[in-house]
């Protein structure tokens, strides 16, 4: 048993949440859910019955069933803030859903003097200098040069004494609190509703993205 918790929880490490859940309503008042609210399993998109469709939509997961998914080795999170998506359909329309996930590698700063993190990019501002170091954008700071002996800084190479300190020749060391590059895997995912109809001869898909945070984004494509 503990054994089967741990594999679980290592999968669940791996998978992006949902945030949403889908919703097929019927002409006849009824609904297929994408999970069922009575046992928690997952009814497949393959299940819906086209015929019958008149509307379909991305809703917030409820509280009660992320908890069971996630039981279930099935990654999920309740945002009950995020706004559902709906779109009506007739017998001209044929449904278009999907998801995307993505994986890329970011990289990133963490200043040591305030603790906030920051990007780097061409607008970022630098310390010019033959150690050139990113300037924080939230204090400020930049890395440095402090004298091992008498503790006096230095804010550019070129401000000390060929890499000692002007006042009394002693060793400096280089702090860098800025320009340390981070690296970390960030995933995401992408949910794709619409739908293609046929207008005077011409496929038409009309797509929305919908982001993790509810952003929408409308798709127009022609074929």
């Amino acid at each position: 048993m503990k054994d089967e918790m741990m594999s679980q929880s290592q999968s669940l490490q791996y998978q992006r949440p949902l945030v949403y859940m889908w919703i097929a309503h019927y002409s006849d008042e009824t609904a297929l859910p994408q999970f069922d609210p009575i046992d928690f399993h997952e009814n497949a998109f393959s299940d819906i019955d086209q015929k019958r469709l008149i509307k379909f939509g991305l809703y917030p997961i409820p509280s009660e069933i992320s908890n069971e998914l996630i039981k279930r080795g099935i990654a999920a999170v309740s945002l009950p803030f995020l706004s559902k998506i709906e779109i009506n359909l007739d017998k001209f329309k044929r449904l278009i859903y999907f998801r995307r996930n993505f994986i890329s590698q970011e990289e990133y700063h963490i200043c040591k003097k305030c603790g906030k993190e920051f990007y780097v990019s061409p607008s970022t501002k630098h310390v010019e200098s033959k150690y050139s170091s990113p300037i924080c954008p939230n204090c400020g700071a930049h890395d440095y040069f402090r004298c091992k002996n008498c503790g006096k800084i230095f804010n550019k190479f070129e401000e000390t004494n060929n890499g000692l300190c002007t006042d009394c020749n002693s060793e400096l060391d280089f702090l860098k609190i800025t320009s340390e590059q981070l690296s970390r895997e960030k995933r995401w995912t992408e949910y794709y509703i619409g739908y293609q109809e046929n207008v005077h001869g011409v496929n038409r898909k009309n797509i929305l993205k919908v982001s993790e945070n509810g952003e929408v984004e409308l798709i127009y494509e022609t074929r």
